[in-house]
């Protein structure tokens, strides 16, 4: 009896720990869903460009296991961000595209449309050292393709490497 009292009672402690700990750790699939979501919605060109960085940042931060199944309808969110009229936010979401490398393959046609646009290398942003002078979306795209398909990778981004 001792026994099971001890049970009765330990029992419904581990499930609540264990229930809140699926509540309080979404999927990376909903994480980048999130972060996609706060770049569409932010307020300015600056907000935009640093959700963008956190979205870069934290998908660099994760493990190959957890990024090697992203969902399609995720992938295509972060592709549509491709179309972004400033040229820092496409340049951090290729970057993500490329940390999720062949998973992200859907984005290939993204990436070929957004390195289309021929645009000229950027002055350095505020709070960022010099080594980003003369950087554009286009060096992040031509990465990106190497990572998700070296076989895709176009000829004009020989000069980027």
């Amino acid at each position: 009896m001792r026994r099971f009292l001890h049970f009765a009672f330990l029992a419904p402690i581990a499930l609540a720990a264990i229930a809140g700990k699926a509540v309080a750790q979404p999927t990376i699939d909903g994480e980048i869903a999130n972060r996609v979501a706060l770049i569409e919605g932010a307020p300015d060109t600056d907000a935009r460009i640093e959700s963008a960085a956190h979205l870069a940042e934290y998908i660099a931060s994760r493990g190959p296991v957890e990024i090697s199944n992203i969902d399609p309808p995720v992938i295509d969110e972060m592709a549509e961000l491709l179309n972004d009229g400033e040229d820092w936010v496409r340049f951090y979401v290729a970057a993500s595209l490329g940390f999720l490398g062949p998973s992200a393959r859907r984005a290939i046609p993204a990436l070929e449309k957004a390195l289309a646009r021929g645009e000229p290398p950027r002055d350095v942003l505020p709070g960022q050292t010099r080594i980003f002078a003369g950087i554009n979306s286009a060096h992040a795209i031509c990465a990106a393709f190497e990572k998700i398909d070296l076989s895709r990778v176009p000829s004009n981004c020989r000069g980027y490497r």
